[in-house]
């Protein structure tokens, strides 16, 4: 446990935010480093002359900022610094430049992109009517690309009208306008234990509280959702059925109904990311098209067809369409007309189904590839998954095999990243098989992760324990 003894005096305002300020400044000047264990909520009470309540909110408030996780039954310790934003910011140039191998994050492998986005751009490029994209549009989108992201819900098992479809610059941005729409500052957000490490930040920028429910093999637990309904305050439930992120977890038919009759009984919108569900090889039915009204479903074309397009679909309740409509224009004005026109013109021509299977069939492939060379400590994911979710031997911890991973150049996401709230951790990591750009690259990085776990975690690892 580090001994830390914060300075208070530099901090106005409540002891609670002067501890949760000199907390932030310690680990911007180093004095506290990744992986530190901080004192109890006891301990640093008895030190600083304050209650235990005033710790507790200010370990509380230093969490929400993404400072610090607990974990049940080992205590409280400092995060990776804007973990989870840093994830979602890395780029490939920052990181090939270091001779990184990317397995961090869930975008679909190569398969040739580059010959459709040429034949695209060269169709428009001799559209008379191409000016006519670069003037400003609908906040919802064209009524024509409307009608695609229409067609590529039904793909899905989400029948709606294109007037109710919201053109949107990507998933990340249908999320954002969710939340926009639905919740005001201080609400309760539920959503699963291990989250897509991207809804932590907006949970943060609209000040709601992320609320974690415990999962299974199927993904979210009806009977956890249950209990954490009870109480004031809920604004929705954000949730990844099929193809769960991270976990890779799949709601089965019977789990979809169990979660939508926990929904009715309280009276919970949900908001369902089916940004994977295109990749599933067996088609589950949407949440959406079981409780239309209480649904709000998003999805990309990132995970499925290419992800430099940032075209997603958003369809809500009826009532709710100039709602996300005028969240759409407070946010962005619109998306990018010319990229939903070659989203348009792929899913109108068949080109975006085209992809979509050679997405799945090199997807296939890097599968088999991790579960030959990750062997015995590798599940093998579900056909069409871009990535897997790795459960750690003991005396693993995730964050350990993750800072092991990075020295040894390649790049993966441990639990802490997607862990909400002071949940028991998991020690697990996700393994994102896309982003190398070829099979021998990809090769050589599971390669690496396997000699990790066959060696175990060095001493200094260990004696940390």
């Amino acid at each position: 446990m580090t001994k830390w003894q914060p300075d208070l005096q530099s901090h106005a305002g409540p002891r609670y935010m002067a501890i949760a300020e000199a907390l932030a400044e310690d680990i911007n000047e180093g004095a506290l480093k990744a992986g530190d264990r901080l004192p109890t909520h006891r301990d640093l009470a008895w030190d600083l002359g304050v209650t235990v309540g005033t710790v507790s909110r200010a370990y509380a408030e230093a969490e929400r900022r993404g400072l610090i996780s607990g974990e049940v039954g080992r205590g409280t310790f400092v995060r990776n610094p804007g973990t989870a934003e840093r994830l979602l910011l890395t780029s490939d140039e920052e990181s090939e430049g270091q001779g990184d191998i990317l397995m961090n994050f869930a975008f679909p492998p190569p398969c040739g992109q580059e010959q459709y986005y040429g034949a695209a751009l060269d169709s428009l490029a001799k559209d008379p009517d191409l000016a006519t994209l670069f003037d400003y549009h609908p906040h919802a989108g064209l009524a024509r690309h409307r009608a695609a992201g229409a067609a590529w819900l039904a793909r899905s098992g989400v029948e709606v009208e294109p007037r109710h479809v919201v053109l949107t610059a990507g998933a990340q941005n249908a999320i954002a306008v969710s939340l926009a729409s639905l919740t005001q500052p201080g609400d309760r957000l539920l959503c699963e234990q291990l989250v897509y490490a991207g809804v932590q930040p907006l949970a943060r920028h609209y000040g709601l509280r992320l609320e974690g429910v415990a999962l299974d093999e199927e993904g979210l637990c009806p009977d956890a959702l249950e209990a954490a309904c009870q109480g004031n305050g809920i604004a929705a439930l954000y949730c990844v059925p099929t193809y769960q992120n991270p976990t890779t977890a799949t709601m089965s038919e019977a789990r979809r109904r169990e979660i939508v009759a926990v929904a009715e009984r309280h009276d919970l919108t949900i908001i369902e990311d089916d940004i994977f569900g295109l990749l599933a090889e067996q088609r589950m039915t949407p949440l959406k098209a079981l409780a239309p009204e209480r649904v709000l479903f998003l999805t990309s074309l990132s995970k499925s067809v290419a992800p430099a397009l940032r075209v997603g679909f958003l369809a809500g309740p009826t009532r709710m369409t100039d709602r996300l409509s005028a969240a759409m224009r407070a946010i962005c004005w619109m998306a990018p007309p010319l990229t939903g026109e070659i989203a348009a013109r792929w899913i109108e021509d068949g080109t975006a189904d085209e992809m979509l299977q050679a997405h799945r069939r090199e997807a296939d492939a890097r599968l088999a590839l991790a579960h030959e060379i990750l062997g015995p400590w590798s599940p093998l994911g579900p056909p069409g998954a871009i990535s897997i979710w790795l459960t750690l031997p003991e005396p693993w911890r995730s964050a350990d095999f993750a800072a092991e991973a990075q020295r040894r150049s390649v790049i993966v996401t441990p639990a802490e990243a997607c862990t909400v709230g002071r949940q028991t951790v998991t020690h697990a990591v996700k393994i994102s098989l896309g982003p190398p750009r070829t099979r021998a690259r990809l090769k050589e990085g599971l390669k690496r992760l396997a000699a990790i776990l066959r060696a175990g975690p060095r001493e200094s690892f260990v004696d940390a324990l």
